[in-house]
């Protein structure tokens, strides 16, 4: 129990510095000092695995996945496709507000870290004529973004957590439908419902040949980057890479005006994702959230609390949702019927380790969502906590009529 409690004092403490507006990487790094204090972890150690995480080529991928989307993004941006995107997608859906979660949804299609940065801009650009604050385009940005994470069969997470449950990745994706139904119910009740409904004026409306063509002009980039990384199956580095080539190539621009985009990239995410990295291996190498979370299981408390927090809590402290899956369903698992997805206990640890990860502080896609937008995190947690106080009624009900 004293180890529970130290990693819920590590977690409000980032939280409070993040309230007092401190840098999100700098907090990331106090708390992996702060982890390694409090579960006696020897210094050189954690020296060791400070320096081990920040050039592991995990976090160097990362950084180059999030700084290669944002370029694209850039470059879409200036060279007006992203605009074109919207405006086809505007001509081909009488109700604006529908791009709104439309985008971030389909860009959730492509499991990457820092994805919520791909679609960001065209939920910006999708928002103009609209009012709608920073705050609610951060949260459709960031929960439309990782709906498809709930019941997608090729994002990483859901393949561990199908490898550690002993299912197929295909049996639990169905299963995990509920979920999938009851993330975007809540997104467009509380991100869509209440805007300003903006329809045709009644004028000309463009010609429909016009309209897609303009439209497969303006995401071939996104759909090129889908193909290589999904159907040839070439790494996602590359993938981007090649896409960001033929992107300069094909509108033949300079030396000058690609110096202007690259200025205009938030350099600010590369601490914050060395800093994620870094925690998320602290917490790992000194056993603090497995050994939290066998105390918690050895207490009696109740299975489907345990099964449901144990995941929610690796995530909170991750922000990773390899890592959260990774780390709380070993623990929560000898616990369950063996009839994991009968019994509904499968849809029970998955969502407490998806919302986990959508309400930590230190996931990169959140964090980067509100730098982009400028929004407060209070305000967007005012979305985000009843969003997930719905989708944990729906695996409590899915539960109850299960088992």
């Amino acid at each position: 129990m004293i180890d529970a409690l130290k990693l819920l004092g590590i977690l409000t403490f980032i939280i409070l510095l993040i309230r007092i507006r401190w840098n999100l990487g700098l907090v990331l790094l106090l708390a992996s000092a702060l982890t390694g204090l409090l579960f006696a972890m020897p210094l050189a150690d954690l020296g060791r695995e400070v320096l081990a995480a920040a050039v592991d080529a995990t976090t160097l991928r990362l950084v180059a996945i999030v700084l290669l989307i944002t370029y694209m993004g850039e470059i879409l941006r200036g060279t007006l496709q992203l605009e074109g995107m919207v405006r086809s997608l505007s001509d081909l859906f009488l109700d604006r507000r529908w791009l709104l979660g439309l985008l971030p949804l389909l860009i959730g299609l492509l499991p990457m870290v820092g994805g919520a940065m791909f679609s960001a801009p065209m939920v910006e650009e999708a928002a103009q004529g609209l009012n709608v604050s920073r705050e609610r385009k951060t949260y459709v940005n960031y929960w439309f973004r990782h709906a498809c994470e709930t019941a997608f069969p090729l994002y990483p997470s859901l393949v561990v957590a199908a490898g550690l449950m002993g299912v197929t990745t295909q049996a639990l994706a169905l299963s995990n439908w509920p979920l999938l139904v009851a993330v975007l119910g809540t997104g467009i009740v509380l991100g869509l419902a209440g805007i300003q409904r903006i329809l045709p004026d009644g004028g000309e409306r463009p010609d429909r040949r016009d309209t897609w063509l303009l439209l497969v002009k303006s995401v071939w980039p996104i759909a090129l980057v889908l193909v290589l990384a999904l159907v040839l199956h070439l790494d996602l580095v590359l993938s981007l890479a090649i896409t960001v080539l033929i992107l300069i190539l094909a509108h033949r621009l300079q030396p000058r005006r690609l110096w202007t985009f690259l200025k205009k990239m938030p350099f600010d995410v590369v601490p914050i994702i060395l800093g994620a990295m870094i925690f998320q291996r602290v917490l790992t190498e000194s056993s603090a959230v497995e050994v939290a979370s066998t105390g918690l299981a050895a207490l009696g408390i109740p299975v489907p609390i345990v099964v449901f927090g144990i995941p929610l809590l690796a995530g909170l402290l991750t922000g990773l949702a390899v890592a959260g899956f990774a780390i709380g369903l070993p623990i929560v698992l000898p616990l369950c019927p063996p009839e994991l997805i009968g019994t509904g206990y499968s849809l029970l640890a998955y969502t407490g380790g998806w919302l986990g990860l959508q309400l930590s502080p230190v996931h990169i896609c959140l964090a980067l969502s509100r730098a982009y937008f400028k929004a407060s995190w209070g305000g967007i947690y005012r979305y985000l906590l009843p969003s997930a106080a719905v989708v944990i009624a729906v695996a409590a009900a899915v539960l109850l009529i299960r088992s």
